[in-house]
């Protein structure tokens, strides 16, 4: 299993290429309108339990896509809309790999939950609280557990309209660039309508990292309605 992380050249993305990172964003960065809904419904608020949700908005997300190479690298869609039309590049890792590298700067990470309706968390029915009669035991952290719980609800759901990205989150306490494994990225895909300075830019980078051989183009065929991938460059 893969996943996939969609980039354009710019200043930006050869420098976090070139110190193997990738950038997590704040939740009002991102493209999805209905994003930054940090609600909690019938919150205790003397419930030693209960957490503190003011700081959400701190938290830095990194959206990428989850799948195998024929649903993600062969898709017209994602390049259509996150590979600017085979004018952009993008990152492949392997899934494992690349979660161990990153694993001890995440707080959370999870494939997204896509609904017709926002589903609401409910401090009384939803949450870890004094009411159930949970005695406090050495090295479990309630408090964190919900935490985690309110986040599951607040990042990982999206619209259903948004299905198509198979969207994976990697979520973090702070936003900016976290640092990867280099080891963990399989290859580097370059879009066949990528402008000829970008990718000349693009290749000296990738050369100076020594992946010159993980490069795999992107293009097109008159009698196929797939994006097919291939070694050589298609020019």
């Amino acid at each position: 299993m893969n996943l996939y992380k969609y980039q354009t050249v710019s200043t930006r993305s050869l420098e976090a290429l070139f110190k193997h990172s990738l950038y997590f964003a704040k939740s009002d960065q991102l493209n999805d309108p209905t994003e930054n809904m940090f609600q909690l419904l019938d919150a205790d608020y003397v419930d030693r339990y209960r957490p503190d949700i003011s700081g959400l908005g701190e938290f830095g997300i990194l959206a990428m896509a989850k799948g195998e190479s024929t649903d993600v690298e062969a898709s017209p869609f994602m390049w259509a809309h996150y590979g600017n039309q085979l004018k952009g590049f993008f990152l492949v890792f392997d899934f494992d790999s690349f979660v161990q590298g990153i694993q001890s700067r995440l707080f959370l990470h999870d494939e997204v939950d896509y609904n017709k309706y926002r589903k609401v968390l409910s401090g009384a029915d939803n949450l870890i609280n004094e009411s159930w009669g949970i005695e406090q035991v050495a090295g479990v952290d309630n408090t964190s557990r919900n935490t985690k719980r309110i986040c599951k609800f607040c990042f990982f759901q999206k619209p259903k309209e948004f299905v198509n990205e198979r969207e994976y989150r990697f979520l973090s306490e702070t936003s900016g660039l976290k640092h990867y494994h280099i080891e963990s990225l399989s290859k580097v895909i370059i879009g066949k309508r990528m402008d000829p300075s970008d990718k000349a830019v693009l290749l000296s980078t990738l050369e100076s990292l020594g992946l010159s051989d993980k490069v795999e183009y992107a293009t097109t065929k008159n009698n196929s309605f797939k994006v097919h991938i291939t070694k050589r460059d298609p020019q």
